[in-house]
């Protein structure tokens, strides 16, 4: 009995179901009476989808969507009377698309053979005629035209003719002549972008990447990081630099190259000899050595402070039970406090250090960029001990009975609170790494 009780709900649940199922049946019925077949198609395949052992509605959509499929074909065959090809293929997936929403309910319906072999016709001379109208674009340099008729082609048959190349080429041809302008007009760094698009889409399109190795050597800098000449903070200043460096190598842009100063002369001679297997025409060494910067990393100022650790006695409470009897004889229990005493610790550590850096020509020796970079970094502890029932532990109270210092919440966050100061390391560290990223932002927006 208790068996049937659960499965009550689950019975009625499908009676509901299939009285759905055969409501929306019976609608379609009617529906389809009226001459109203792809409506009623649709309630049938709705029906089915509810309850697909659907006798009827089984029955009833094949006979409507017999129907409505041929309707399709119907139109297929007009337009490709026509010879509207294009019109003829899009009728045609329609039936197919049909097709296959009514295979979804396991309802099967036939496309006739000869419709199958009419639309294999249709669609190579949509295809040919789409073909031909993007040659005629790519002709008079409509490229954005040309490429949707090429990618129209290539949804179809990826292997029609040569339509994979010529798609790459109605893609790719404004960018590479956009690419072609900005080199002309020694817009490097413009031109770069546009060669490198190009080769994410194909492979070397009219010698790209040749071109694109071209405006890099042209338009990149090189530059050189030395530290200043003072020595009180050499160490610090020659640590700064490499941090500088890595940044700089971290930012990835390819048209500043950071070089140890000895071999400087060495690298524009290879970038010189680069260039002339690229260019057509002579390239002056100056104009090169002209690009060239050194940058001068001076730590201007370093100072650290400490603060001892300082410890105070706090009053405070500790909670506990004691035990009493009531009247019945039966043991109870109720909170009491007791005064006690933790301890409070504070201990600060400060470091502030600046940092000058200059970006000079080497071709000129003007100064193109300077800033000092400054901050104070602070390292600070503020906890507490005690040597009680730590999770008892309450502030003091004052004379009107209110809790005194610090509230309890704060009480258990400084007893589980950090009891160690950060090392000057730590914090030297830290400075290095805000000033290099600092530092090697501005330089490299300097040089863009």
């Amino acid at each position: 009995m208790r068996k049937l009780i659960l499965l009550l709900p689950f019975l009625a649940l499908i009676a509901v179901s299939c009285v759905t199922s055969k409501s929306l049946s019976k609608k379609a019925t009617v529906l389809e009476n009226a001459g109203e077949y792809t409506a009623a198609a649709d309630l049938f395949y709705q029906s089915i989808q509810r309850n697909p052992n659907n006798t009827d509605a089984i029955i009833g959509v094949k006979r409507s969507g017999t129907k409505v499929l041929n309707d399709y074909l119907r139109k297929f065959s007009q337009y490709a009377i026509q010879e509207d090809y294009e019109r003829a293929t899009y009728a045609y997936l329609d039936a197919l698309t049909y097709q296959e929403k009514l295979d979804r309910v396991h309802v099967k319906l036939e496309i006739p053979v000869n419709s199958q072999n009419k639309y294999t016709e249709v669609l190579n001379s949509y295809l040919t005629q789409k073909y031909d109208r993007g040659l005629d674009l790519i002709s008079i340099e409509k490229f954005d035209e040309a490429e949707k008729c090429f990618n129209e082609i290539y949804k179809f048959d990826k292997n029609f003719k040569d339509v994979a190349e010529l798609r790459n080429i109605a893609y790719l041809e404004p960018f590479y002549r956009k690419a072609e302008k900005l080199k002309n007009d020694k817009e490097y760094r413009d031109a770069y972008d546009a060669y490198s698009k190009i080769l994410q889409r194909v492979g070397n399109y009219k010698d790209t990447k040749k071109h694109r190795d071209y405006v890099l050597a042209k338009g990149q800098t090189y530059i050189t990081l030395t530290s200043g000449e003072g020595k009180r903070y050499s160490s610090y200043s020659n640590s700064i630099k490499q941090q500088v460096v890595n940044s700089i190598f971290q930012i990835r842009d390819p048209f500043i190259k950071v070089v140890d100063r000895e071999d400087l002369g060495r690298v524009l001679k290879e970038q010189e000899l680069a260039l002339s297997g690229l260019s057509k025409n002579d390239l002056e060494v100056g104009e090169i050595a002209s690009a060239q910067y050194n940058v001068v990393i001076d730590v201007t100022n370093y100072n650290t402070s400490h603060e001892p650790l300082r410890k105070e006695k706090i009053k405070a409470r500790e909670a506990y039970k004691e035990k009493y009897y009531d009247e019945a004889g039966k043991a109870r229990y109720k909170t009491k406090f007791k005064t006690v005493y933790y301890y409070e610790f504070r201990e600060s550590r400060n470091l502030i250090m600046s940092t000058s850096y200059k970006v000079i020509s080497l071709s000129s020796s003007e100064i193109v960029a300077t800033d000092i970079v400054r901050k104070s970094i602070d390292s600070y502890v503020h906890y507490i001990t005690y040597s009680g029932n730590k999770s008892e532990l309450y502030p003091a109270v004052n004379s009107n009975g209110y809790s005194s210092g610090s509230s309890r919440s704060k009480i258990k966050r400084l007893l589980k609170a950090p009891r160690t100061l950060q090392p000057v390391g730590v914090l030297i560290e830290q400075y290095n790494n805000f000033a290099a990223n600092k530092i090697a932002s501005s330089i490299v927006s300097k040089l863009r």
